[in-house]
């Protein structure tokens, strides 16, 4: 275990009615804050889930791993991306990168008191699991290029190429996963966003090839979704008496 000192401000909670980034406070999404943290001489924007009605120590837990895991899973497929790409002969392609060098999912050595949640509105840390990420340089623009809803239809340079990521990693994943807003493993287990595989058909539904997937081949591709686990018909199996077997030995080679 890798025991760290993390710095977060202590009064950014009462910035985040007023959409000021003040005092350590950076902003929040439908379901997390976002505020600063500081390890030695390197800076964070840490995350964790709202206190909102039903949420626990283990939700909040259970939705930053996922958000780990798919910031992991986000440089795996677009490294192959790029590779693919450069195989295809593709020209200019924009540098991209997921921000996950250095992103850890923390735990408190000293647990936090354990006060209704009337009380938590002074704590610096809601919960006692937290996700930290390196915090962007100062001017940073964020650009949406689809939503949870939306698959994406890009025009401008940059959001083709998001677009063409997204087809890619279906086809990468043979229909496990998609990497847009809509984003999901076909079990649904990669976080509260996960539409699971209704999530995925509706991308295949809706996506239209643009010409950076033609350029990479994806338009050639045919993808079949996995089936939910339970809707896999299994084959009845005869039983046989047992054998008990002699001497049996077998080599493999790798």
């Amino acid at each position: 275990i890798d025991i760290k000192t993390i710095l977060i401000p202590k009064n950014w909670r009462k910035y985040v009615n007023t959409g000021k980034r003040e005092e350590g406070y950076l902003g929040y999404g439908y379901v997390k804050f976002a505020f600063m943290g500081r390890v030695a001489s390197n800076s964070f924007a840490v995350l964790q889930s709202k206190n909102l009605i039903g949420d626990t120590e283990y939700l909040n837990k259970y939705d930053l791993k996922c958000e780990l895991k798919l910031l992991a899973w986000g440089n795996f497929f677009l490294d192959s991306f790029i590779r693919r790409a450069q195989q295809y002969g593709a020209k200019n392609i924009p540098e991209m990168k997921w921000n996950a060098d250095g992103a850890f999912l923390g735990t408190l050595v000293d647990k936090l008191p354990d006060l209704p949640a009337e009380q938590r509105s002074n704590q610096s840390l809601i919960w006692n699991v937290f996700l930290a990420v390196p915090l962007l340089e100062p001017g940073a623009t964020e650009c949406k290029f689809s939503g949870n809803g939306d698959t994406g239809a890009n025009s401008d340079y940059l959001g083709i190429w998001i677009d063409a990521f997204a087809h890619h990693t279906v086809v990468d994943s043979m229909g496990e996963y998609v990497f847009v807003d809509i984003q999901g493993k076909f079990d649904g287990s990669s976080g509260f966003w996960d539409k699971g595989r209704s999530g995925i058909l509706q991308f295949l539904k809706e996506h239209k090839c643009n010409k950076i997937c033609r350029k990479l081949g994806l338009n050639t591709e045919v993808v079949v979704v996995p089936a939910p686990l339970n809707d896999i018909a299994v084959p009845q199996m005869e039983v046989l008496p047992t054998i008990k077997p002699r001497n049996l030995h077998r080599q493999w080679e790798l």
